[in-house]
């Protein structure tokens, strides 16, 4: 940079006030502001912005909305699930459902309980359902269980779940944690009570 002032005073000396302005000037400019520039690139390099690339792992091989899949099994139907959004993870062999979840059940033909919830898991190999968050189900007579966290065993037909549970009947309202029944609310057991109330 020193250099390129050196020069220009003496190209400056050299020439009369006219040649100066006219010709030898804006050249001179020019060719100061260019190397300027170049100096000062090569101190500041650019980089391209960094991409935050997803593991292919956390992108589903499915991913559909407002769905609704039936579980049968020799013909039968045992649940009908409505959600949101389903994404399907292959490889690890579940189904992540969110958007709201809503399951009908059905035993031998006949509708049993509805059961709903703002999220849940499907186990694929085994078609056992997790549902989370604000989970509610309710038998066709109207016994109402609320919790945070139910599991629907396909095999068998019940459900279950270790978190806090509060049932509500024609006879009774009832608190615990940690519980399990068949999908209908008829038969049921909690094991830590917490609170029991008799109609």
């Amino acid at each position: 940079m020193f250099t390129c002032m050196i020069l220009l005073k003496q190209v400056l000396v050299k020439f009369n006030s006219h040649q100066l302005f006219s010709v030898i000037l804006p050249l001179i400019l020019s060719a100061f502001i260019s190397l300027s520039l170049l100096s000062s690139c090569s101190e500041n390099k650019i980089e391209p912005p960094k991409i935050d690339i997803t593991s292919s792992d956390s992108i589903p091989s499915q991913e559909s909305f407002n769905n609704t899949v039936t579980f049968s099994d020799s013909g039968k139907v045992k649940a009908i699930l409505i959600a949101g959004r389903i994404r399907v993870f292959s490889k690890f062999n579940y189904t992540l459902i969110d958007s709201g979840a809503k399951v009908d059940f059905y035993k031998n033909g006949l509708y049993s309980s509805v059961l709903t919830g703002k999220r849940g898991k499907i186990y694929d190999n085994t078609k056992d359902v997790e549902v989370y968050d604000d989970v509610k189900l309710v038998s066709q007579d109207g016994a109402t269980l609320t919790t945070n966290k139910l599991y629907w065993v396909n095999k068998t037909q019940r459900i279950k779940s270790d978190e806090f549970v509060h049932i509500v009947t024609k006879t009774e309202d009832i608190q615990g944690y940690g519980f399990e029944a068949d999908q209908n609310l008829k038969n049921y057991v909690i094991y830590k009570v917490s609170g029991q109330v008799q109609k």
